[in-house]
């Protein structure tokens, strides 16, 4: 009787609480589509998660997956600027539309 074990290693990764509104420009596509993420590697066993192996905190991009690592002040920095510049620019709606009337003689 031959037993076949498989070993190896796997990323879970998931976001970063506290930080899940936090969206930052890659430097690497230029999209606004970078996350704060908690990634922990670990040993597995028969795809069991063993042994963690690593634990930190990244920048992630959910376009092109470039991934940086970054400490938690720079994060609280970013969450700091996220907050004071809202997505969108702040613009209170639509531009107005140009008056209508007569412009004949």
């Amino acid at each position: 009787m031959a037993f076949i074990f498989v070993c190896g290693t796997q990323d879970f990764s998931s976001r970063l609480k506290g930080y899940e509104n936090v969206r930052v420009n890659c430097q690497n596509c230029h999209n606004n589509s970078v996350i704060a993420i908690k990634r922990r590697n670990f040993f597995t066993f028969c795809y069991i998660p063993i042994i963690p192996l690593s634990y930190h905190e990244e920048l992630n991009c959910t376009i092109c997956n470039a991934r940086s690592k970054i400490s938690k002040s720079q994060l609280d920095q970013l969450a700091n600027q996220h907050s004071m510049h809202p997505m969108g620019g702040g613009g209170g709606g639509p531009p107005p539309h140009p008056a209508q009337g007569y412009y004949g003689k």
